[in-house]
């Protein structure tokens, strides 16, 4: 009866809710699982740019922009098709993850998942409140789980396998962090652009920023008359775009497949790599390209993940 009553508490997740024609989406899968199509991977296009462009000895960057893709097909990778959950993985996704580890009694795996919130203690230089208020604060609910390593955000993409098996629909669904082909393919899409939205620039036509990210502006240069040389100080307020640390999952403007936050909000975690991918709230304009990397050998207030699934 236990096990039934979590059942009927996960279908919203694992099933879909109706028609949904963009973008595309599964029958099996909710409608936050977006289908991504078998294609290339750029998997690193701003150096392929940089050894054309020298090659060619083309002295201005921005001759890339005139170029022809086919221009940049060297190294080329692909993907087959699959799905991918087009937000990060929440904290109301998290708590009801180590929910039903609890209640099914499975204690080990619950207190092995529980998520390291003082890492919130790292980053900045008064985080108290977001140590107790950011995963268990239903304000927070739907902005990116963080503090989790890659062996604990597997183990969740598991549980997701384990709770689909359980409804039989006459197909098999494995649920698994993506590869970093598959993140690159899922953010980049049919473009070698330096961004998920398709272009070169952090602003729309409108001056919006596109991503959350570090907004760095003249307050926060600083001259270190010690050291001899500028630095990047903190001016409460005005390093983030529109957030002071993390956003809500569909903030911002999804890219081409309909994924949300490919690039800034959380750097996310890889299957077959010790990096995060894509920048965060705390990186600078520069390093939320797609294929910017960070260390993710240990949790941080900065790494989120989201999940991939493909259908058998």
């Amino acid at each position: 009866m236990k096990k039934l009553g979590y059942f009927l508490l996960l279908l919203p997740l694992l099933f879909a809710f109706g028609k949904n024609k963009k973008p595309q989406t599964s029958k099996y899968l909710t409608k936050h699982y977006v289908k991504v199509p078998a294609g290339k991977v750029y998997m690193h296009p701003d150096r392929m740019r940089a050894e054309k462009l020298d090659s060619f000895k083309l002295l201005d960057a921005r001759a890339a922009a005139v170029l022809p893709q086919r221009f940049f097909d060297d190294g080329l990778d692909s993907t087959s098709e699959f799905f991918i959950s087009s937000t990060e993985v929440t904290n109301i996704q998290w708590k009801e993850f180590l929910m039903y580890l609890k209640q099914e009694g499975r204690m080990e795996e619950y207190n092995a998942n529980v998520l390291d919130t003082t890492v919130w203690r790292t980053t900045l230089a008064y985080n108290e409140p977001y140590v107790d208020y950011y995963y268990q604060h239903q304000a927070y609910s739907e902005y990116p789980a963080v503090g989790m390593t890659l062996k604990q955000a597997k183990a969740y993409a598991n549980w997701l396998t384990e709770i689909f098996a359980m409804r039989d629909q006459g197909v098999k669904v494995t649920f698994s962090v993506p590869t970093k082909k598959q993140w690159i393919r899922a953010a980049r899409g049919d473009e070698a652009m330096w961004f998920p939205w398709g272009g070169p620039y952090l602003r729309n036509s409108k001056g919006s920023y596109l991503a959350n990210f570090r907004n760095l502006t003249e307050s926060n240069i600083h001259f270190n008359q010690e050291k001899k040389e500028y630095e990047v100080v903190n001016v409460f307020g005005t390093l983030s775009t529109d957030f002071i640390i993390t956003a809500p999952g569909e903030s911002y403007y999804p890219n081409q497949f309909g994924i949300y936050n490919m690039s800034g909000n959380v750097a996310e975690l890889v299957s077959d790599d010790t990096v995060a991918m894509g920048g965060s709230w705390n990186d600078t304009g520069y390093d939320v390209r797609v294929e910017s990397e960070q260390p993710a050998s240990e949790p941080k207030s900065t790494i989120g993940f989201r999940v991939v699934a493909v259908i058998e």
